[in-house]
């Protein structure tokens, strides 16, 4: 059956076990997806050759215990009445080492979107570990995905290798569609945010029993990936916002008109490069699939990589999407 995607295979030997035919695999994808899926060519590698690809700067992890001891520290000093300054945003946080890091590089480096093609010496490096020793390399964006880690992550929680195959192959093409400019992944805050962001958007794609299977997968991945199922939540504490929040709903309830303090809050948001908000974005409720706060979390990140991208505001918000996802 042919495909809508140019699909290559660069060395795999697990290659022939992965189905790119199915109907699923396509039918979750909304238009916005779709259309970049088609655009993009698809190489399968083994994994020398994606660890010859992977840039360095993305796998570095951070230690979940580390994590965890950082959240109560930071819960310790809000019940003490004690500001966290945005100065102290993501302070003290160590990256993992040993086996924790070599676990974290089987579900991290998996997947891979590359905005610009390999160097020429790259590529013809990466060819000699394969068995396609003369193909051209892309002409643009790609996306690279390992069949081994693939499967190998499949057996080891259990779950079935196309599942895991369409969340690796959604998240990065989440990455596709969020390269609107320069990501900060040298910036721990910067990784947070796409990751969890790029979680986000693999995982909507999901429903019932295969959407609790992906977030099983995503629990395998480091701190930073965690974040998608908090997006809103973590907006929606930001000391702005819930300083906007808490005057509106008190003029809510008692019926005054709050229109000042909104207009503040655009202007405010204006100034940042942040879209427009209105007020069903940030009112508090519970978390789920397609989330209109997370989606707003999306188009500001976006927006801000195309234009100006506000560091202090970005690494606020990193900073409580990790507390909330370890809450």
């Amino acid at each position: 059956m042919s495909l809508p995607i140019r699909l290559t295979d660069l060395g795999s030997q697990e290659a022939h076990q992965l189905d790119f035919t199915r109907e699923a695999l396509w039918e979750r994808m909304d238009p916005g997806m779709g259309r970049k899926a088609v655009s993009l060519p698809v190489f399968l590698v083994n994994p020398g050759q994606m660890d010859l690809l992977y840039p360095q700067e993305r796998l570095r992890f951070l230690d979940p215990e580390a994590v965890r001891n950082w959240v109560r520290r930071q819960r310790e000093r809000r019940r003490e009445r004690e500001e966290v300054g945005e100065e102290d945003a993501l302070r003290g946080l160590e990256a993992v080492e040993g086996e924790g890091y070599r676990r974290y590089k089987e579900v991290v480096a998996v997947g891979l979107y590359l905005g610009d093609p390999p160097a020429d010496a790259l590529w013809s490096r990466l060819l000699s570990q394969g068995d396609a020793p003369s193909l051209p390399k892309p002409d643009g964006p790609a996306i690279f995905l390992c069949p081994e880690r693939i499967l190998d992550w499949a057996y080891r929680v259990g779950v079935d290798p196309q599942l895991v195959l369409d969340k690796v192959y959604y998240h990065e093409l989440a990455h596709a569609l969020m390269d609107t400019g320069p990501t900060p992944y040298k910036e721990l805050w910067g990784r947070i945010v796409e990751e969890s962001l790029a979680n986000w958007v693999a995982f909507d794609r999901f429903r019932g029993r295969e959407a609790r299977w992906v977030q099983r997968l995503i629990q395998d991945q480091p701190p930073e990936y965690q974040g998608y199922a908090h997006l809103g939540e973590a907006l929606r504490v930001l000391p702005q916002v819930e300083a906007v929040l808490k005057e509106v709903l008190w003029r809510l309830r008692y019926f005054r008109p709050f229109w000042k303090e909104w207009l503040d809050w655009w202007e405010w948001a204006a100034e940042r490069g942040l879209p427009p908000v209105g007020l069903g974005d940030f009112l508090p409720r519970d978390f789920k699939e397609g989330d209109r706060a997370s989606g707003w979390v999306y188009r500001a990140w976006t927006g801000a990589k195309r234009g100006r991208m506000d560091q202090e505001f970005w690494a606020v918000y990193a900073h409580h999407l990790l507390l909330e996802a370890f809450a």
